[in-house]
């Protein structure tokens, strides 16, 4: 980082980056990604009790005179779930104790040097500050998420978003919906709002988040409400299969299975996919296969007998067999699509 701005959710390692505290890593390095949201200045010897978890103790070492009190301090640090000690020198010891060094680096609790005419109320005025500027951002989000979603709902324009795109430098000719799940605390290129648990970015980069999401087609302003039906879709996809589901993948039979859940899909199971596969069972055939390879094949009898090394009419019988089974005929489309569904369903 070059300035003291930092994302809302901060941690040691991002801590030490900020330019006004000017602190130095002593011990404890393999917890600098612990989070911190806030300060707690203490001369006890046991402060644990006194913490909720996710601060940095900030201490001059008053009562730290010798090697089994640095180590109860660590402790209680570490009990009440503190992230990191920072050491002021200058007014008990010119450097830090290398006894709460040691015990520091014992239990992996991050151990930070605070320079001498470093207040530790600049500690807590600045997490002040950055805590009322993170509840500034998230209520402009939600205000957006409100406005994204009576646009999508028709009761609000999409020119009512114009402001927010021209602000952010956003080309209004191309625009795109990415829905995600949970806050988003990263810069990201675009306006950003927050719809209950997702987070919905309007923006003019497809790319602009990785996995999960969907991403909605791009168009102009007026096209907005769709890209936004589009993104919210194809976000329920992505929970289903992981990664990212762009609106071109959605008109596809794969993405409509991939919407139906269990207790749609259980007639299908129970239906033509569970009668097939007792069979096959049961009597040692291949009829699962056969119709898979039959699907996959578009239904052509000639194209599946060879692939399969069959003759026609042994094919034909095999064909006969899952109709009586399952009740649909693999010759009529609309039954085909069922038995498609179910094969895909039996997987």
């Amino acid at each position: 980082m070059t300035s003291d701005s930092a994302p809302p959710h901060l941690t040691v390692r991002q801590l030490l980056e900020v330019p006004r505290f000017r602190l130095r890593l002593v011990a404890g390095e393999d917890g600098l990604d612990r989070p911190v949201r806030w300060a707690h200045s203490t001369e006890l010897l046991d402060p644990g009790p006194y913490l909720r978890g996710h601060e940095v103790v900030l201490t001059v070492g008053a009562a730290l005179r010798d090697p089994g009190a640095c180590a109860a301090f660590v402790d209680s640090v570490k009990s009440g779930r503190g992230s990191a000690i920072g050491y002021g020198v200058g007014d008990m010891t010119d450097t830090v104790p290398d006894e709460l060094s040691l015990a520091c680096d014992r239990v992996g609790l991050p151990l930070l040097e605070v320079p001498q005419d470093v207040p530790f109320l600049g500690f807590t005025e600045w997490f002040a500050e950055r805590l009322a500027s993170a509840g500034d951002e998230r209520h402009e989000r939600e205000e957006t998420g409100r406005l994204l979603r009576m646009v999508r709902d028709g009761l609000a324009s999409a020119e009512a978003l114009r402001p927010r795109i021209d602000d952010a430098g956003l080309d209004p000719a191309s625009l795109l919906v990415i829905a995600m799940d949970g806050s988003v605390e990263e810069e990201l290129p675009g306006v950003l709002g927050l719809d209950d648990d997702t987070a919905l970015l309007v923006t003019n980069d497809a790319h602009a988040w990785t996995e999960p999401a969907g991403v909605g087609s791009a168009g102009p302003l007026e096209h907005l409400p769709l890209s936004l039906a589009e993104s919210l879709t194809a976000l329920d996809s992505a929970r289903r299969t992981g990664g990212v589901v762009y609106a071109s993948e959605l008109a596809t039979f794969q993405a409509l299975l991939d919407r139906l859940d269990q207790e749609q899909l259980a007639p299908f199971l129970e239906q033509i996919a569970r009668p097939l596969s007792d069979y096959d069972a049961a009597h040692g055939t291949r009829l699962t296969e056969t119709l898979r390879t039959f699907l996959d094949m578009g239904g052509a009898v000639g194209a599946t007998s060879r692939a399969l090394f069959l003759h026609p009419n042994t094919l034909r019988h095999r064909l006969a067999r899952i109709e009586s089974l399952t009740g649909r005929d693999p010759m009529r489309f609309d039954d085909r699509v069922a038995l498609a569904i179910a094969v895909w369903a039996g997987r």
